[in-house]
């Protein structure tokens, strides 16, 4: 979730000291080691001061631009230029919902729920790329507000389809999905069910229809079906990419 002005405002009361920076150091040595060997790019938010504490320049190179081609790739201005309009007052709607979402949990829930939105952003190339957003509340205050956040970013897809952007909330705990209107709502519960889960975990293994239908002591039909519902709920052209997807959230 990206820095706007209403992190701003509530971020500058953190409860936090220097004695707190200096003990999340080995975490933050430890995120940026794995940024390093990921795919993934890691990016830790400081609520207090809406700055980054880890900003890995992982992300520019996703998107095929240089220090040398844009140095400003990096602001918040120009990150927005480059999501696809009719994608962008999506992305800052998810923002502002999400912030006012944690902002009202109870303390001890504040960590139990994982933010996921994609859409278009595009490349040096011209063209547009589906990318995914997952944010996390890392730390928080002496008295629970939150304090520091992850933002993970990964690619979908190279070249996005005109699908629009969707987004997701989940309990991190029970796998339970939340929406922040009301009309979203019909996508409620969990984003698969047990045995669509089931049969994503036998495609991530490399089983194709028929192997799973004999594991699964089901038709190969029904399992086409299956996977033809992964595809619609994960938004995926292929199976490639749903596996990918439901990686990326923890799925499979």
């Amino acid at each position: 979730m990206l820095r706007n002005e209403n992190q701003n405002s509530e971020s500058q009361h953190c409860n936090v000291t220097e004695d707190d920076y200096i003990k999340f150091e080995t975490n933050l040595k430890l995120l940026k080691r794995l940024s390093e060997v990921e795919n993934s790019t890691f990016s830790v938010l400081d609520l207090k001061t809406g700055n980054y504490l880890l900003k890995s320049s992982r992300f520019t190179s996703m998107l095929g631009y240089s220090d040398h081609e844009d140095p400003e790739i990096d602001d918040l201005e120009l990150f927005h230029r480059l999501i696809h309009p009719d994608d962008l007052p999506f992305v800052l709607d998810t923002e502002y919902e999400a912030f006012y979402f944690y902002k009202n949990l109870p303390v001890t829930e504040k960590k139990d729920y994982k933010l996921m939105y994609d859409f278009r952003v595009k490349s040096i190339k011209g063209i547009y790329m589906r990318i995914m957003h997952q944010f996390v509340i890392l730390e928080q205050d002496r008295s629970g507000k939150s304090w520091l956040a992850l933002l993970v970013t990964d690619i979908l897809s190279e070249k996005a389809s005109n699908d629009k952007p969707q987004r997701r909330l989940m309990n991190i705990k029970t796998g339970k999905l939340y929406f922040f209107h009301e009309g979203e709502n019909k996508n409620s519960g969990k984003l698969l069910t047990r045995r669509e889960t089931e049969v994503m975990g036998l495609i991530a293994q490399g089983l194709d229809s028929q192997n799973i239908s004999d594991r699964l002591f089901i038709s190969v039909n029904t399992v086409n079906n299956h996977r033809q519902n992964i595809l619609s709920k994960t938004r995926s052209a292929n199976t490639a990419q749903a596996l990918l997807y439901a990686k990326k959230i923890g799925i499979v």
